[in-house]
């Protein structure tokens, strides 16, 4: 799912083994501020992904109890977790120019960390999600914000000279800390344990902690910017600058038109855009049907491993990722990219039509680390392609776009996939899904086959 809350800018394995990148480490390593920034924001996004697993445990505790339509409650999170880059992606940037960057990440989290305690008790007090989806669609919003400014205020940190490796490390602990975070959350929040401590339900600890990750954020960030100077910023917007962004915005359908005009021309920018909407079905498809599966016990259909399942399907495929991005990154100049992004859809697409079959975990671990393996050659792909054939003019654009239209679609295809769950099963959507991304790629073989894209 596309992430609203963190930036995970991705480092290339070819960046990471750069022996001019791994120099620049140490200098930033001997910033005191810089290193506790790094082990807090590490902290935070650990507590990001903690908060995602504990989400998906109340639905399943909430479904269970109640029996609520675990995929449809997915697909609704899934849009409540795009909506705040939809919605106010341009505008974050706009505002944080203008405001005391500190300032800015300790409120967030300070809002974040009552948030995020508030959400259990009102969703076991009320029993209904509508006030949950609405206090975590906030948690996100502030997050952006709160990324917004994590990202800018860098340079103030470390120096102009050293943001390079300053930027590498946070992404190698970001990384570390994401993974952490998917494992052990989905072990926190199904740990028998917490009941003797008389924490119920138990998947109630996931938000506890998660709230403890944002206010250790929030005292390192005192600490740190107590010795960092505030820099000059504007409190307030031009009634000018208000008046532009609003006809920016209103000249949005005509910018997007113009963009399409370029995307026709562009055989490789085309296939790029409908290589993101193969990736989006899939994707929404896994993340809305195939969790339910996973939590849901074998009586009920499912695989029986619970919300900690969840965690461990995301380490087996976070390996696959790992492995192919070292093996594309050394070797994917030698062949056509967009051949092998088609390969790697057909790949996920059986993939997917596997997993709706398979009835226990043993077919499951092979088959996600074959899809982490098929994922990353479709990222590093992509973007390669973009940037070989797209000019300078309007580069800017075309990414911009490409990840407003990302978080966009897969929000629309959640919901709309997830009101599929009245007519049909998860396991029958999921083969028919992956069927369809199968056949998406074949049709792809086809129409590319005499044409030059990359």
């Amino acid at each position: 799912m596309p992430s609203s809350n963190k930036i995970e800018a991705g480092i290339s394995p070819e960046a990471v083994l750069d022996p001019k990148r791994r120099s620049q480490l140490v200098p930033v390593l001997r910033i005191p501020e810089f290193v506790i920034f790094a082990v807090s924001q590490a902290f935070s996004l650990f507590g990001d992904k903690l908060d995602y697993m504990a989400l998906l445990a109340m639905i399943a505790f909430f479904s269970s109890r109640f029996g609520w339509d675990s995929a449809r409650a997915i697909s609704y999170l899934s849009v409540v977790v795009a909506l705040p880059v939809v919605l106010f992606g341009p505008l974050a940037g706009v505002l944080v120019d203008r405001w005391d960057r500190r300032k800015v990440m300790i409120v967030c989290d300070s809002f974040r960390t009552v948030l995020v305690l508030l959400i259990p008790f009102l969703a076991l007090l009320t029993g209904q999600f509508l006030l949950v989806y609405f206090l975590a669609f906030l948690v996100f919003l502030f997050g952006l914000f709160f990324n917004t400014a994590r990202m800018a205020i860098i340079p103030n940190l470390v120096g102009q000279d050293k943001v390079l490796g300053a930027n590498s490390f946070l992404n190698i602990i970001g990384r570390v800390a994401t993974f952490a975070g998917m494992v052990l959350g989905g072990l926190i929040v199904d740990w028998s344990g917490w009941l003797r401590l008389g924490i119920r339900p138990a998947w109630t600890a996931g938000f506890y902690i998660d709230a403890l990750t944002y206010f250790v954020s929030v005292l390192a960030l005192l600490f740190i910017f107590k010795r960092l100077a505030a820099g000059e910023k504007r409190t307030d917007l031009h009634p000018a600058e208000v008046e532009l962004f609003i006809k920016q915005q209103s000249k949005m359908i005509q910018s997007v038109k113009e963009l399409f005009a370029v995307v026709r021309n562009q055989p490789a920018v085309l296939f790029v855009y409908c290589s993101i909407v193969l990736m989006v079905i899939l994707g929404a498809a896994v993340v809305v049907l195939y969790v339910p599966v996973i939590q849901s016990s074998r009586e009920l259909g499912g695989v029986g491993l619970g919300t900690k399942g969840v965690g461990y399907v995301a380490a087996i495929g976070s390996v696959g990722l790992l492995v192919s991005s070292l093996v594309f990154g050394a070797f994917g100049h030698r062949v056509k990219k967009h051949k092998v992004m088609l390969l790697c859809f057909l790949v996920m697409g059986l993939v997917a039509a596997g997993l709706a079959i398979s009835r226990t975990f043993a077919p499951v671990a092979p088959l996600v680390f074959i899809a982490g393996l098929a994922l990353s050659p479709v990222y590093i792909g992509m973007d390669t392609l973009l940037h070989e054939s797209v000019g300078e003019e309007v580069r800017g654009r075309i990414f911009s776009t490409r990840d407003w239209l990302l978080h966009m679609l897969f929000a629309l295809a959640a919901l709309i996939i997830g009101q599929l769950t009245n007519f049909f099963s998860s396991r029958r959507l999921l083969l028919g899904f992956g069927i369809l991304v199968v056949l998406g790629s074949i049709a792809g073989f086809l129409l590319t086959r005499r044409r030059e894209i990359g």
